[in-house]
């Protein structure tokens, strides 16, 4: 079905408040974001401002994340081993989005920029913890044979792992490159960051 005209409206006014949001924080750091300021470059009443975002907070980092299928499955099946990692590079991929998309490039940059962010971030957006959750436990259900808990309670391995997660991309993204202006999403820096969680994780013998 063709989008409507007042459908159009909305996403576009959302797009440049939250475009406005992103890119003084990207300019000038997330200290100077300001709804009134977000509004000013948006064009919008303050009222309009939160009859779209509950808060500021979610203009500038994103609303909760949703996890394109084809996406996830193709993480999942690279690191069908190790889902600790899958569910950190779901995360990262989906937060950076497509190539083409200015705002989601510069809000991946923001990430980069405010270590540590990405763990409370992620804490704070429990409908994202619970999606990507429910995204890994439909997962072991199709694939038993990867569970590593020995009771086959896949709820419990995938919050365990998406957990872990949080932790591994938190280290792991202040570690990664900037490359003309983009930050590269290196494998290595992510498997070097696992290397380190397992070591300091380690059951005493």
């Amino acid at each position: 079905m063709a989008e409507g005209l007042r459908e159009q409206k909305r996403r576009l006014a959302h797009r440049a408040m939250e475009a406005a949001a992103v890119n003084i924080a990207f300019d000038e750091g997330v200290a100077a974001v300001t709804v009134d300021r977000v509004c000013d470059a948006a064009m919008v009443s303050r009222s309009t401002f939160f009859n779209y975002f509950p808060s500021l907070d979610v203009a500038v980092w994103g609303s909760a994340l949703e996890y394109d299928p084809d996406l996830t499955r193709e993480i999942l099946e690279a690191h069908a081993d190790d889902l600790v990692v899958a569910a950190a590079l779901i995360v990262v991929r989906s937060v950076r989005g497509a190539a083409d998309d200015e705002v989601a490039r510069r809000r991946f940059a923001l990430f980069m920029r405010e270590p540590g962010v990405s763990t409370s971030v992620s804490w704070a957006s429990r409908t994202s913890r619970a999606r990507l959750i429910s995204v890994l436990a439909e997962w072991l259900d199709a694939h038993p044979e990867r569970a590593k808990l020995p009771d086959g309670d896949h709820e419990t391995e995938a919050r365990i792992a998406v957990s872990l997660s949080i932790v591994l991309g938190d280290d792991a993204l202040r570690h990664l490159r900037e490359v003309d202006g983009e930050f590269v999403i290196d494998p290595e820096v992510i498997a070097t960051a696992r290397r380190r969680m397992a070591l300091v994780a380690q059951y005493p013998a």
